[in-house]
């Protein structure tokens, strides 16, 4: 019976950090493609179209479309997962650029650590998540305001602040930031402050700053000649021997190690379906 086919079919999920030189010939797919990037820029055609993509930003590509990735001299970590579509209802998402709104990052961020990170009933995760962030965006994209209607609270307003304060991170991974820090340059208590950003985001603000540090060393070890001590200090980390024991931690290799090996990583998520 129809009732028994799952809404989507997950063929392929891949999580991909590369280095310098990064060129996929063109190259078309019978399945549906969510194309995502992570951190870094790529350069995209799609069908005779050409865009960008920015970190948080993705795609979602027909099948049939020709498509060809492609960055030079830059580093880009991004995933995308390759699927049947049997049920959901796609039509106003499909093709389309579309940034990943703040109250979707707690989704996105769990989809990313459990590709890298897979435990038990992974693919029922996994599937759930890529369902939900779909449904997602596609109602988004069809109904851009329609969060305004969901609660008396201002949700708008509370993701504005979120946007301003991810923003002031990113401009800021060398300082030593504190919540009473962001506190005060943003006029709003330390405790609410950390509220609204959990609410918006799913996570923590120093885990939001850890993780926005490591992409930037990522991008700095592969695309400049900056000594590692010297990275170490422009991510905010003045203790070089802390800063290489995370990055081993969170990466599984040293900065070193991951300065020769252009950062080439791969990691092919196993579906046994």
């Amino acid at each position: 019976m129809e009732t028994n086919i799952p809404p989507i079919n997950i063929r392929e999920i891949v999580y991909n950090e590369v280095g310098a030189s990064y060129n996929v010939p063109s190259h078309t797919h019978s399945l549906y493609q969510w194309y995502c990037v992570v951190y870094g820029n790529v350069d995209f055609s799609c069908n005779e179209r050409f865009f960008t993509l920015q970190p948080d930003e993705s795609i979602l590509i027909s099948p049939g479309e020709m498509r060809a990735p492609k960055y030079h001299n830059k580093s880009i970590g991004y995933f995308y997962i390759l699927f049947e579509n049997h049920r959901l209802i796609l039509d106003n998402l499909a093709d389309k650029i579309v940034t990943i709104p703040s109250e979707l990052r707690f989704d996105l961020n769990a989809l990313i650590n459990e590709i890298n990170r897979p435990g038990e009933n992974t693919y029922e995760f996994v599937e759930a998540l890529i369902i939900r962030i779909l449904i997602e965006l596609e109602r988004n994209t069809k109904s851009p305001n329609r969060t305004e209607n969901f609660s008396s609270q201002n949700i708008q307003s509370q993701n504005e602040v979120f946007n301003q304060i991810d923003a002031y991170l990113r401009r800021n991974l060398f300082k030593n930031i504190s919540r009473k820090d962001l506190s005060e340059v943003f006029h709003i208590s330390p405790s609410h402050l950390a509220r609204i950003f959990r609410k918006s985001s799913g996570m923590t603000i120093s885990r939001r700053l850890f993780q926005l540090r490591i992409n930037r060393a990522k991008q700095l070890l592969l695309e400049s000649t900056l000594p590692i001590s010297e990275i170490s200090l422009q991510i905010g980390y003045t203790n070089f021997s802390h800063f290489t024991h995370i990055f081993h931690r969170e990466t599984g290799v040293t900065p070193g190690d991951f300065r020769r090996t252009q950062g080439n990583t791969r990691r092919k998520l196993n579906i046994d379906q």
